[in-house]
């Protein structure tokens, strides 16, 4: 590579750690989708070439997700975020005036279904929470159900963020950097007070949730103790992970006529379509029993 050609790559690794500072910093994004916006641009760098990042086109563009498409066999869903990378990433440079013009105006994603989430019935998740004799692993169980916290948001709640007295939770620095406060339900109080009882006090870790060396418990080890009361409670034909029990909060409290706006406040969605999802399970739900109970769903009634 010449030293004309490396300066240009080295000017855009610059440019693309630059944008992903910027998201972290200033848009409060998760490593993940950093690690993925990162993972796209320098993948889109590598099939352009030493090419100046001001000289991009809409063509090379073209060609490159065409490139994903037919040579890579990248599904619509995948090429979705690609896209998404790299409109962030444009938009970026534009705001920051090393380019005047926007090569990703022109180009559109493909469009992708939705997809339900998985959920599981309120009798299977009862059956999952009265599993466990461990306090603790009760505490998480039913912190995930009660509440519909992210996993994440649960590896990262401290002890402080808890009053049980009020019965509320205070989720600090959710998805996008947003707090927001959950409300208790009296049936988890005596839950978390029976786990407070046995939780290690010489601890100088603040997490509410800690592991037997007294430090916080990770997000993985989270999964690893729903897969294992999945396990036990004979769910195996189900998909439960902790996302499952967030998907359960959110489809039961609708399916009992609470507020869909409600329920987009408790799992702190920024934008009310995505809490929208859960009304075509809800929906699902209600066709089937309705098929099951109404008599003109019986095909019996006319047969006769």
């Amino acid at each position: 590579m010449t030293t004309f050609s490396t300066k240009i790559v080295d000017e855009i690794h610059m440019l693309i750690d630059n944008f992903l500072i910027t998201l972290e910093i200033e848009k409060g994004y998760s490593l993940k989708t950093i690690r993925e916006y990162s993972y796209d641009l320098k993948m889109f760098e590598r099939f352009n070439g030493s090419k100046p990042i001001e000289s991009t086109t809409t063509s090379d563009l073209r060609r490159f997700l065409l490139h994903l498409k037919r040579d890579k066999e990248y599904a619509a869903r995948s090429l979705h975020r690609k896209i998404c990378s790299l409109k962030s990433f444009f938009k970026f440079l534009k705001k920051e005036g090393f380019i005047t013009l926007n090569p990703t105006d022109n180009i559109e994603s493909p469009k992708i279904p939705k997809s339900l989430p998985k959920t599981i019935t309120i009798e299977e998740t009862l059956k999952l929470l009265t599993t466990p004799e461990n306090p603790r692993d009760k505490a998480i169980l039913y912190l995930l159900y009660g509440t519909g916290m992210r996993v994440s948001e649960l590896s990262n709640l401290n002890i402080d963020q808890i009053d049980l007295k009020d019965r509320i939770i205070h989720i600090v620095g959710g998805k996008g950097g947003k707090d927001r406060i959950i409300p208790l339900p009296t049936g988890i109080i005596e839950i978390l007070t029976d786990y407070l009882e046995i939780r290690q006090n010489d601890t100088q870790d603040p997490a509410f949730i800690l592991n037997r060396s007294g430090n916080r418990l990770t997000p993985r080890s989270i999964q690893r103790i729903v897969k294992k009361y999945k396990k036990a409670a004979h769910l195996l034909d189900k998909k439960v992970t902790p996302h499952t029990l967030r998907h359960a909060f959110a489809t039961h409290l609708l399916s009992n006529a609470v507020d869909i706006r409600v329920i987009q406040e408790l799992l702190g969605h920024a934008s009310l379509s995505t809490t929208q999802l859960y009304t075509h399970v809800s929906l699902e739900h209600l066709r089937k029993s309705y098929d099951l109970g109404h008599p003109l769903s019986n095909q019996q009634v006319f047969d006769g």
